[in-house]
């Protein structure tokens, strides 16, 4: 399967392989487009996409692909990464505002080490320990992989 966009129409494809290479931004593509891009995502990572390992939002004005946790859960799998909490998670202080902070430790079998750091706001103490581990996990997973590309920031 190829990872090359194959536009449908007759935009200028130059533009849109600038809109997405350069900026990392899919709204120039058509929901065709898009949804080829996903399946060449997947395939080219050796992800199912029937599991949907990725989500489309708009971070910073851009719509993205979002490696979210099922992704990083199925690449840890795959490549037999080792994840553990080291810190956290825990709330603290940050300017005044409260956080909440977790450290994970990403391990591979040949001993190469990553480590990650999250942070959520506190404004929802039912769910926001498990989204601060769950992100510290996915980010430490991505960064080991030398995904980083497919992270938030």
């Amino acid at each position: 399967m190829t990872t090359d966009i194959q536009t449908t129409d007759a935009r200028d494809l130059a533009k849109v392989a600038e809109s997405l290479v350069t900026k990392g931004d899919l709204s120039a593509l058509t929901a065709a487009e898009r949804a080829r891009h996903y399946i060449a995502t997947c395939a080219s990572h050796g992800l199912n996409p029937n599991s949907q390992p990725f989500s489309f939002l708009t971070l910073n004005g851009k719509l993205v692909m979002y490696a979210n946790r099922g992704c990083t859960d199925q690449l840890a799998a795959m490549h037999h990464v080792n994840r553990r909490i080291i810190r956290g998670p825990e709330e603290t202080s940050v300017g005044g505002q409260k956080l909440v902070i977790c450290v994970a430790e990403a391990t591979m079998p040949n001993g190469r080490v990553e480590t990650a750091i999250a942070t959520v706001p506190m404004v929802d103490p039912v769910n926001v320990l498990m989204k601060c581990e769950t992100k510290a996990k996915r980010r430490a997973t991505l960064s080991i992989l030398g995904l980083g590309i497919l992270d938030e920031t």
